[in-house]
């Protein structure tokens, strides 16, 4: 137990801790706590990042790992390689989208920096989990519009909030995107991306997303020398079933082992049992001269090259598959499978 003595020496820093190195001398505790006791007062110009302490949020730590954060910067490199192809057909100009910032937190920090006008669309991509969400700033949005109506705007009308057929026109620009958010994906897992709602409503959004912490990811968009933004949402519990798959060289050299969908494969087999397949059995052959083709008459018998209890084989689809013998059930003539025929 501590005497008052010795907790006033240690909260000003006068007590140090011998390290195994003497060459090292003690290490300063006041220092290590970030405190400026007057007795250290000579050692505060030294370097801030020799400190062997860093301070932590706790209320926000970082979810998403350094390699992590690469590999889904990765995946909308990509996005935004394959909507420098798209967006010019659909908007009807030169558009290059292009990352420019990354960043993780809480959503609701980026939430507060947003336009109180802004129209956010909520993506799933299933089969994960929660939503993504994509926004993009104002004045590319009314630059879009333009385009997709065939004109010019006021600029004074610039700032107001966007209409039903506003939102709906931006809704198109996302779901024509949906394809290119999938493929851009496929190198880490396959999924359906599907727009589920567009909104302006900041307080349903946030509802929605809740206080979850995301990766946004912040591309560049110039239309008519108009420059914005469009920035994605991607929260941490969406992506954290395929964590594991966030990575940096499988994305780079685009080999991903194929894995199997078990409710996919059922369904393709169930489809399979269906398709319905021509089965023959080969009695045997024989030689005849055409004289007696000629002269043949019912009841006259062909003498086949098997015997009765040879094996016969099985044609599926005109393929030999499998090998047996020749019997009866009941009235009518069978065959029971003995074996298969080696594939080639």
């Amino acid at each position: 137990m501590l005497t008052q003595a010795e907790i006033d020496a240690l909260l000003a820093g006068a007590i140090e801790i011998e390290q195994a190195d003497e060459k090292d001398g003690g290490v300063n505790l006041a220092k290590l706590m970030g405190a400026k006791p007057e007795a250290a007062a000579a050692e505060e110009a030294e370097d801030v990042s020799d400190r062997k302490v860093r301070p932590y949020n706790f209320w926000s730590p970082d979810r998403f790992s350094k390699d992590q954060m690469r590999a889904i910067e990765l995946v909308h490199e990509e996005l935004g390689e394959r909507l420098s192809n798209t967006m010019p057909t659909f908007l009807r100009t030169n558009v290059r989208p292009r990352i420019v910032h990354t960043e993780q937190g809480r959503f609701h920090d980026f939430l507060s920096d947003l336009h109180p006008n802004s129209l956010f669309h909520l993506i799933t991509l299933a089969p994960l989990p929660g939503q993504m969400l994509i926004t993009i700033s104002q004045e590319v949005s009314f630059i879009i519009l333009e385009q997709r109506l065939g004109g010019r705007s006021d600029p004074r009308f610039k700032d107001h909030v966007l209409t039903d057929i506003d939102q709906s026109l931006l809704q198109d620009l996302i779901e024509n995107m949906l394809n290119d958010i999938k493929a851009s994906w496929s190198k880490v897992t396959t999924v359906e991306p599907k727009l589920v709602d567009s909104t302006t409503n900041q307080h349903w959004v946030q509802m929605m997303i809740g206080n979850e912490r995301v990766m946004m990811v912040t591309f560049e968009i110039m239309i008519n020398q108009v420059t914005g933004t469009m920035s994605f949402y991607v929260p941490y519990s969406m992506v954290k079933p395929v964590i594991n798959d966030l990575n940096t060289h499988r994305i780079i050299t685009g080999r991903k082992e194929q894995m199997q969908d078990p409710t996919a494969r059922r369904i393709n087999f169930d489809n399979l049992c269906r398709v319905i397949l021509p089965v023959r059995v080969l009695l045997g052959s024989s030689k005849v001269a055409m004289k007696d083709i000629v002269q043949m008459r019912v009841g006259d018998v062909f003498v086949l090259n098997t015997n009765v209890k040879d094996e016969l084989t099985v044609e599926i689809a005109k393929k030999p598959r499998f090998v047996g013998r020749i019997g009866r059930q009941g009235n009518k003539l069978a065959i029971q499978i003995n074996g298969t025929v080696a594939m080639e």
